[in-house]
This record gives structure tokens, sequence and C-alpha cells, in this order.
């Protein structure tokens, strides 16, 4: 085979990158935070917010994996309750981790260029203090975009599991 495809032992390149269903899943909640990022990005007043897209996705790709990977681990027969928590402790608990990367963020800027202020002209709240502080902003978070990412980082883990299914019937 010649190009950029690396040889594979059937001759199909496509075979050669298989991921598995946490990365798909992680991939797939990670572009779900993205766009949500950007929505609060286009819908908020003021400076700072510019990190949410990048903080978003990680946090949605980070809680993602690792629900997927604690509650699903590597089984082939995916439980539709499984997925379900999953999809709902995704796309809460990615919401708290999202601000505490906001807030890392917000201080790496602060620190390295003494941009990226409070509202105030003052440093950004410390990490620290955010660990708790996270804990108020996730709950408006939640009450603002909550009703859209629960429901799709379930609808992401049943969608999985249904081409999962699928893909196990064709292979019998």
């Amino acid at each position: 085979m010649v190009g950029i495809y690396p040889k594979v032992a059937n001759g199909n390149a496509k075979t050669f990158i298989k991921m598995t269903l946490t990365l798909k899943y992680s991939l797939l909640n990670s572009a779900m935070g993205l766009i949500v990022g950007l929505l609060v990005l286009g819908m908020a007043t003021g400076d700072g917010y510019f990190m949410f897209p990048i903080a978003a996705a990680m946090a949605a790709f980070v809680t993602g994996g690792l629900f997927w990977k604690i509650i699903n681990g590597n089984s082939k027969d995916l439980k539709t309750p499984r997925v379900i928590l999953t999809g709902i402790l995704t796309g809460s608990i990615s919401h708290y981790v999202c601000w505490i990367l906001v807030s890392a963020g917000m201080n790496i800027c602060y620190l390295t260029t003494g941009k990226c202020t409070d509202s105030f002209g003052g440093p950004p709240a410390s990490v620290a203090s955010m660990l708790i502080g996270s804990f108020a902003f996730t709950f408006f978070s939640l009450l603002f975009f909550g009703w859209l990412t629960i429901p799709v980082s379930t609808a992401i883990g049943l969608f999985l599991k249904f081409r999962q299914k699928n893909k196990n019937v064709q292979q019998l």
C-alpha cells in the first residue's frame, strides 16, 4: 500500500484505526462540550469567557471517558441502565470540572501574561478557592445548560450502545 496509510495484515487501512467505545464516547461528548462552550461564549457578557469552549470540551472528554470506563468497562454487552447513568454523570459532573479548568486556565493566563483578570481588574480566584466556589457556579451552569448536556450525553451513550448491538449482530 502506497501513501500515508500503514500496512495492515488484511490490506484494509480502515481497520488500522480502531477506537474503543470509551474513546468514541469521550470524543462525542467533547464535541458536545465544545458546542455548549461556544454557546456560552456567544451569550456571555464580560471578559474571561473565551476559555469556555476549550474547558468545556476538555471537561466533557475527561469525565465522559472516566465514567464510561468505570461504569461500563470494556463490556461488549452494554446494559441500558449503566449507559443512562454514565450519561447523567457525564452531563452533570462535567460542569464542575469545566469550572475548575476555567479557573486553572485563567490563573495560568494571568501568571504568564498579566491579563485574564477578574471583574475588578485583580487576579482571578485561585484554583484552591474555586474547588469550593465551583459548586455554586455549577448549580447555575446546570440550571442553564444541564437540560441540554445531560440528555445529550445520555443520547450519545445510547447511540453507541445501539451501534455496538447492531455491530455484534452483524458479526454473527
